[in-house]
């Protein structure tokens, strides 16, 4: 009897343990497959394969509880991006740069970066369309490369240079035309944003724009040097003429005021006969005063000759 009590006892030691153990089991079951965190900024769908069906989604930050046999799905739905630049080997970059070829057949390589929320109405949709979550990798790359393509084939490399900003205008308009149209992505893209990050020609096409360059503005500045020496000459010329026609202006006074001087000392001694004798003295004073400033005493030979007699000022008494 008292064997069959120990025994009861015992087994219900074990049945207490074995529960025990059940719970820990249940609770941790709980934990891993039905208790469920969604983070901020993610969306949380429910897949219950008996009823094939896709609830929600459920945005965080949220806690969920679902059935064992359910699989939940959290899908980032903020702002999220798309980079190509660089050769491949850039971590902060999805895929390397574009490879495009200009109008004129320049090979180039374009730096983009793609921006986009998520619609939450629309995501159960996108999820169908996607159930490994690739259309990043599958659609929106394929749709960037071959508008991108498109647009840069209709520009030589010169204007894509000259005419950047409206060639990231027409790039981003495609690229969003496309996105939208696209009815594996159900319109679930928006708030996108398009930045192109640069235009990589090729180095030797760099070096032959920047000599046009340099060459361009030594043209310029030799243009100007010949603009400026023009002007000057110009300003040369003027003044020259200014000049001779000022001296013609004096010369012409000084010639109506030699003759109204010769007209009054003929009036002054009246008609003698040796009116040509007296101008012809008078012009020989004027010119003497010119060139001789100096003289003092001027005497009249008997041939008519003139003779100069400087004064010496430094001897003469005062």
């Amino acid at each position: 009897m008292y064997e069959e009590k120990r025994d009861i006892k015992e087994y219900a030691k074990m049945a207490v343990i074995i529960l025990l153990i059940v719970l820990v089991v249940f609770f941790l079951i709980f934990a891993f497959t039905m208790f469920v965190s969604v983070g901020v900024g993610y969306a949380l769908l429910i897949i219950d394969p008996p009823s094939k069906t896709i609830s929600g989604p459920i945005l965080g930050p949220t806690w969920y509880v679902k059935m064992p046999w359910q699989s939940a799905v959290q899908i980032y739905y903020t702002t999220d991006t798309l980079g190509m630049w660089g050769n491949g080997t850039d971590p902060h970059a999805d895929f390397p740069a574009i490879p495009c070829f200009s109008k004129d057949q320049l090979e180039m390589e374009i730096d983009v970066m793609l921006r986009w929320t998520l619609d939450p109405g629309k995501i159960k949709e996108l999820y169908k369309n996607y159930p490994n979550l690739n259309y990043k990798e599958k659609t929106i790359a394929s749709i960037m490369r071959e508008r991108i393509r498109f647009v840069t084939k209709k520009y030589t490399a010169m204007e894509t240079i000259e005419k950047r900003d409206l060639i990231a205008d027409e790039i981003r308009d495609e690229v969003f035309r496309s996105l939208k149209s696209e009815p594996s992505l159900a319109n679930a893209l928006i708030s996108l944003e398009f930045e192109l990050r640069n235009i990589g020609l090729p180095s030797n096409y760099i070096k032959a724009i920047e000599a046009k360059l340099v060459a361009e503005q030594q043209m310029i500045q030799a243009d100007y040097e010949r603009q400026r020496i023009i002007i000057l000459a110009n300003a040369t010329a003027q003044e020259v003429i200014l000049k001779a026609g000022g001296d013609a202006e004096a010369k012409i006074i000084e010639a109506n005021a030699t003759r109204q001087a010769i007209e009054m000392i003929l009036e002054s001694v009246g008609q003698s006969g040796n009116e040509t004798r007296i101008a012809e003295l008078y012009l020989w004073v004027q010119t003497l005063q010119r060139i001789a400033p100096d003289v003092r005493i001027l005497i009249i030979g008997a041939d008519g000759m003139p003779v100069l007699i400087p004064s010496d000022e430094s001897t003469s008494s005062p």
